[in-house]
């Protein structure tokens, strides 16, 4: 098994508080895989769950992360996303789908009608965060939307 930087058996599982809050951003390392989605090591201390449909990439047990507390539920169980909550997840969208269009030569074969696997697999994001962030370049008169997909405006 991984070796991590921590004493594993001083890790709150259900801690009493917590000195962070829902949108924080947290430190957090891969410590397993469940049925449910990855139990990550939360800043050193506590431990937090990202669910299987919160992971847009491959993790690795032991990997360092950067994520975001999502929730605490009422039994002090942490859930953990790795995408900024609120809007700060609709301005990451959208850099990453101007990001694709420059290197995909301007066109982006993905509409309102991809599936939300496509979506995923081409940019690492919900098809939600994909339609609003699509609308929200589109009133910015910075994408065209087509029957084919989403290009650059010149």
């Amino acid at each position: 098994m991984k070796k991590f930087d921590v004493d594993l058996s001083k890790i709150e599982q259900e801690p009493a508080e917590v000195e962070f809050k829902e949108g924080d951003q947290v430190k957090a390392q891969v410590y397993k895989f469940t049925d449910l989605g990855a139990t990550v090591i939360i800043n050193d201390k506590y431990l937090g769950l990202i669910y299987q449909n919160d992971i847009y990439r491959n993790l690795e047990i032991g990997e360092k992360l950067t994520a975001y507390i999502k929730k605490i539920r009422e039994d002090n169980k942490i859930d953990v996303t790795l995408r900024k909550t609120g809007y700060d997840r609709i301005k990451d969208a959208k850099t990453k789908i101007l990001a694709c269009l420059e290197k995909e030569n301007g066109f982006l074969a993905l509409t309102d009608n991809s599936s939300p696997a496509q979506i995923k697999k081409k940019l690492a994001i919900s098809k939600g965060s994909f339609k609003t962030a699509i609308g929200s370049l589109y009133k910015e008169k910075l994408i065209e939307i087509t029957k084919k997909g989403i290009k650059l405006r010149n």
